[in-house]
């Protein structure tokens, strides 16, 4: 029993570590029988089994109280990836017997063929999927799993070249005389594969030997929910370029901007692309509107990346300046978050300028950072009218740099504490959610990096006694991580 439970401990681990921080880039509904959901059938031959009971849509989808390792219902898509719309899940089924009662087995070959992906730019992808045998007993029926680089859907399988990737599936597939009406996880590694067109294709083989009730019964094969999957890159530290380029040629690092709060603060609004090019016709603030703070341009990292430590951008923003706008001239702000609700102040308020904004020349933010993230956004800091028509950032471009990022030590560090509210007038509370880290030291600093505050312990700070402005907490712990936090006191 010890071994059993040992095998099964580390096929949970295998699996739950090639799933680590995957990214689904293809998953369908099987809904209907066709190509735009997620697969076809080709009924190679049918041995006189009725065609309609081969390939056909079941309801019985996975679910927590059928499969082992046991579904996570909450890790299945809402919608469908990607056409967006709402799923009606489905599950393919491969029935071989019938009768009253059954008491025949069919000789059998069929395919469900997924629809193809294009794998060409696609980091380490791979596939899984959840299959079930429902009385399958006896070697005369068996589920395979092919994979394709020339198959076109509507032909018949032979017309393709395949390899048989079964016995290098992770986890397993449904087989007869285990786990039956239960079903189980597998994954296959598609590294290998990097053609634009590749076919994952769930062959049925079954013979026509007689049927021996729980003996030689073949049964129907169940197949659910395939889902593909990409681990995402880390962007190379470098310039962008401003077409959306890494420093090492990756392309379409950020998805198309948008605005920060709502397109109704902006005109020409079906321009959000062009921000990350060098055309100059982009969304522009609404003239002659009070646009609010935290209005402006918001970035996301593409999910084919994983999130970056951004410590320098580069903006073109045009008619921002003190004679375009009410009451003074624009004030801005760069900001990251990963949540797209919480932000982190990454430079103190830019105040435009003719001397640091205006079309056709660009200008440097440095930025004060210790993480990656997966959002940003270049926003005004203080609500703002303009009085040009045309005032808009047409252009940003980012600088990448991974060695700013905390250390494990200091990431766990920044996860032990709440450090809230920022900005802060009376009392700066510093709450400990994880009772081990152990502090050696708390200090507020000012913008010259004077130490104004210092203790050997993490509690709240009277912040009244301090001038406002931008001052710096920072928290060491006894382990050697060590947490800093831009405060701004008001």
């Amino acid at each position: 029993m010890k071994k059993i439970t040992q095998k099964l401990f580390f096929l949970i681990f295998g699996l739950l570590a090639f799933s680590i921080s995957a990214q689904t880039i293809y998953y369908e509904d099987f809904r209907y029988e066709n190509e735009s959901r997620g697969f076809t059938v080709q009924k190679v031959a049918l041995g006189g089994q009725a065609a309609n009971q081969v390939g056909k849509r079941v309801n019985d989808v996975v679910d927590a109280l059928d499969s082992s390792p046991v579904f996570d219902e909450s890790s299945r898509p809402t919608n469908r990836i990607p056409a967006g719309a709402a799923r009606d899940q489905r599950t393919i089924a491969f029935t071989n017997t019938s009768g009253s009662p059954a008491d025949t087995n069919y000789e059998i070959e069929a395919w469900a063929l997924m629809t193809n992906q294009d794998l060409s730019s696609a980091n380490a992808p791979k596939v899984s999927f959840w299959t079930q045998q429902r009385y399958v007993f006896g070697g005369g029926a068996t589920l395979t799993v092919w994979v394709s680089e020339n198959y076109t859907h509507g032909n018949a399988p032979n017309t393709a070249t395949w390899t048989d990737e079964t016995s290098n599936i992770i986890g397993s597939i449904a087989t007869s005389d285990v786990s039956p009406q239960t079903y189980v996880k597998g994954e296959l590694d598609l590294s290998s594969y990097t053609g634009s067109s590749v076919t994952i294709a769930f062959k049925m083989v079954t013979d026509n030997s007689a049927f021996n009730a729980g003996v030689s019964q073949h049964g129907t094969f169940y197949i659910s929910d395939v889902k593909f999957e990409a681990t995402p890159q880390d962007v190379a530290d470098g310039a962008f370029s401003a077409l959306n380029t890494s420093s090492s040629g990756q392309t379409n690092i950020f998805n198309t901007p948008s605005a920060s709060i709502s397109d109704s603060n902006f005109s020409n609004t079906t321009k959000w692309a062009d921000v990350l090019t060098t055309a100059t016709s982009v969304p522009r603030l609404a003239n002659g509107v009070l646009i609010p703070i935290g209005e402006g341009y918001k970035f996301e990292v593409s999910s084919a990346y994983n999130p970056i430590a951004v410590t320098e951008v580069r903006y073109i923003l045009a008619n921002g300046t003190s004679n375009k706008g009410a009451p003074d001239e624009s004030k801005w702000v760069v900001q990251g978050s990963n949540d797209d609700t919480n932000w982190d102040d990454l430079c103190s308020p830019v105040g435009m300028f003719s001397g640091n904004s205006g079309a056709g020349s660009e200008y440097p933010i440095t930025l004060s950072t210790t993480q990656a993230y997966r959002y940003y956004r270049f926003v005004l800091s203080t609500a703002w009218t303009p009085n040009s028509a045309y005032t808009a950032l047409q252009q940003l471009d980012f600088t990448v740099d991974s060695s700013v990022v905390l250390s494990t030590k200091d990431n766990v560090l920044d996860q032990a504490f709440s450090i809230y509210p920022n900005p802060a007038r009376e009392t700066l509370n510093i709450s400990r959610l994880d009772s081990s880290i152990n502090i050696k030291s708390t200090k507020l600093l000012d913008i010259t990096g004077k130490v104004v505050y210092k203790t050997d312990v993490a509690k709240s700070i009277d912040v009244s006694q301090f001038s406002p402005g931008l001052y710096l907490l920072k928290l060491e712990s006894k382990e050697g991580g060590v947490l800093t936090k831009k405060i701004i006191l008001k």
